[in-house]
């Protein structure tokens, strides 16, 4: 017999919004039985073109909105830029087990900082900026440097400024014009860390092995797994993790990003309602991958207990990468090539990713290192480490 809050193949999963994740969360999707609606304000979006039903308009279109809701029995979205009153709105007509609440957290730096505080959890300090003079006062207690960002996340061009001296306070003037910012302290640290964890609607979670990451800014350009860590930071690591998971509305795979500081404390980065490109090197790193789990997440569906697979190492493809990339492709046996397929502009934009398992973190990094293909990457700091 059927249970109502069982999601059963050949029922309907609603993709709200496109990403470079989509195209593989709607192919895990149908590998499971389901059909796949999409909604996208991109009429090009390969999803678009691989869903079983197509909606297309702007996140304001309350009208085509309501129509594709209504087609599906359940509707997930793989974004933090979503805004909560689209959730809000649709929920009237199908179900949302991700719900909105978590995106009302990290939408607001104030709202997610005050999350954090709340659960005692360790974070880079910070104020709230108004007027100029607010930097001049909050700067003695921050410090140098320190980064000045919009409070909305995703407005204002999420234009930051990084305040070095005292001399970079008088730039601030024409961003607090277009509203209120944070000024939060930047906390010296080399080593970045992505938690991929799923939730139930109980509230039970499964979390995947920790990732260390690289940026390029805001980016994920190089991460693999395992990685070396002291025990008791690990620990601490999952701690934190399994807090936030416990205090959140949210049902499906999120990211917490987390760092070291040189001074060995853990501070707690963002959480992020994403399909993270740090979760991709799953697919050879475990028995389950963040896709399949959120899937089954959705669907009301046991999630699986993670087993360490294969170490493996994922390297972003930039747009402007993809000329040299070709002669790896050709030559290289053990890395295996995915590309979404995304048309862009911008040389920066990820356009695909390699993912390569291997018996040494270390000597894959170098490899990787050697092509000179990613010159702005330190992988040197990575491979003498590991």
């Amino acid at each position: 017999m059927a249970e109502a809050n069982i999601l059963y193949p050949n029922q309907t999963i609603g993709i709200l919004g496109d990403s470079i994740s989509s195209p593989t969360l709607l192919y895990f999707a149908k590998k499971m039985g389901f059909n796949v609606g999409m909604y996208s304000s991109n009429e090009n979006s390969k999803t678009i073109r691989l869903a079983d039903y197509k909606y297309i308009g702007p996140m304001d279109d309350k009208q085509t909105l309501k129509m594709f809701a209504e087609r599906c029995d359940v509707v997930v979205y793989n974004s933090p830029s979503i805004n909560s009153e689209v959730i809000r709105y649709i929920s009237q007509f199908t179900s949302v087990p991700q719900s909105d609440s978590l995106l009302d957290i990290i939408q607001d730096r104030l709202i997610e900082r005050s999350f954090f505080e709340t659960l005692n959890i360790n974070m880079a300090p910070y104020a709230t900026i108004v007027t100029l003079e607010d930097i001049y006062q909050a700067i003695n207690s921050i410090g140098y440097p320190a980064i000045l960002k919009p409070i909305q996340r995703g407005l204002l061009g999420d234009k930051e400024l990084v305040i070095k001296n005292q001399a970079d306070i008088v730039a601030a003037s024409g961003l607090l014009d277009s509203g209120t910012y944070i000024m939060e302290s930047f906390v010296e640290h080399d080593t970045d860390y992505s938690i991929i964890v799923t939730r139930q609607m109980d509230g039970t979670t499964v979390v995947f092995p920790i990732v260390e990451v690289i940026y390029n800014g805001e980016q994920i350009m190089t991460a693999f797994t395992p990685v070396k860590l002291d025990p008791s930071v690990e620990k601490e690591m999952n701690r934190i993790t399994n807090e936030i998971a416990k205090n959140i509305d949210y049902v499906g795979t999120f990211e917490v990003s987390l760092f070291l500081a040189k001074s060995g404390s853990i501070y707690v980065n963002r959480v992020a309602p994403i399909l993270s490109p740090a979760g991709f090197l799953f697919d050879f790193a475990a028995n389950t991958n963040e896709f399949e789990q959120h899937i089954r997440a959705i669907a009301g569906l046991p999630l699986t207990k993670i087993i360490a697979g294969i170490p493996t190492v994922f390297q972003a493809i930039r747009k402007k990468e993809y000329q040299r990339v070709q002669t790896q492709w050709v030559i290289k046996g053990n890395w295996h090539f995915s590309f979404y397929g995304n048309k862009t502009d911008n040389p920066n934009d990820s356009i695909g990713h390699i993912l390569i398992p291997t018996k040494s973190i270390s000597d894959t990094l170098m490899k990787v290192e050697a092509t000179s293909i990613w010159n702005d990457i330190n992988f040197k700091s990575k491979y003498e480490k590991n």
